[in-house]
């Protein structure tokens, strides 16, 4: 029972952990001891243990911020207490009120949650809007009736592009702030599909180019991803293509 107490607290505190959310360098320094206080290993079993230590000690700083942000404090005596009475096996609640509350708090942050991803959503409509209307004043921009924004770097020569035509294509996507979120170059490959297979905003955005062609892409979230949240790209995002058309086929 106890062990399954524990899974469940490390579920609770590892619900909002995003893996490299900061640099390994950042760990040294917070983490890194003084001359004066560290401590000597006397074994590798020490040494271990301290590095899991350390682990979950990360682990928890990081759920303990986000959880802040979302408006639940927590006390970290508390959580150390609890981790060592569980080791010594003398636990100050019974099995029930510990599961009762980990329930209760488990849905306070799912509410939480649920409630800071519409603030987020709403958050990223603004500003995709204020990087639209400042790639518009970009030379060569140009905006759709669907909202869709482009500057066509090479026109391309060929033939035109249908809903049906299979096209090879290599492409860097990422988030008006700059972040990457995929690169066909970096992985070395192009990428073959068919137009219709793809979000609405590559399925117009692609016709305006024939084979050879480079286009610069911004698209709404209408016509990427809507509100849905995928890999690495947040609910209501604005995303930018950079396209290069390798290939038609019109079959």
């Amino acid at each position: 029972m106890i062990f399954f107490l524990l899974k469940r607290i490390m579920f609770l505190l590892l619900l909002f952990y995003i893996p490299n959310s900061y640099s390994k360098t950042q760990l040294i320094s917070q983490f890194q001891p003084s001359l004066e206080t560290k401590k000597i290993f006397k074994n590798e079993n020490e040494k271990i243990g301290y590095a899991l230590g350390v682990s979950l000690g990360n682990y928890v700083n990081q759920s303990f911020e986000k959880q802040k942000k979302l408006g639940i404090q927590l006390d970290k005596n508390s959580l150390l207490l609890g981790i060592q009475d569980a080791i010594s096996n003398n636990l100050q609640l019974s099995s029930q009120e510990i599961s009762e509350i980990l329930e209760n708090l488990e849905k306070k942050l799912k509410n939480a949650t649920k409630i800071q991803i519409k603030k987020d959503e709403k958050e990223n409509l603004i500003q995709g809007q204020l990087y639209m209307e400042k790639f518009s004043q970009i030379k060569g921009a140009r905006k759709t009736h669907s909202g869709l924004m482009y500057i066509i770097e090479n026109p391309g020569k060929g033939e035109e592009i249908t809903e049906n035509t299979e096209i090879t294509v290599h492409y860097k996507g990422s988030l008006i702030n700059g972040v990457e979120f995929d690169n066909s170059y970096s992985r070395g490959k192009p990428v073959v599909f068919t137009l219709k297979d793809v979000i609405l905003g590559w399925q117009e955005g692609l016709k305006y180019i024939k084979k050879g062609g480079k286009i610069k892409l911004v698209i709404p979230p209408s016509l990427g991803y809507g509100n849905t949240p995928l890999n690495g790209i947040p609910g209501s995002s604005t995303l930018i293509f950079d396209i290069e058309l390798i290939d038609v086929k019109n079959n």
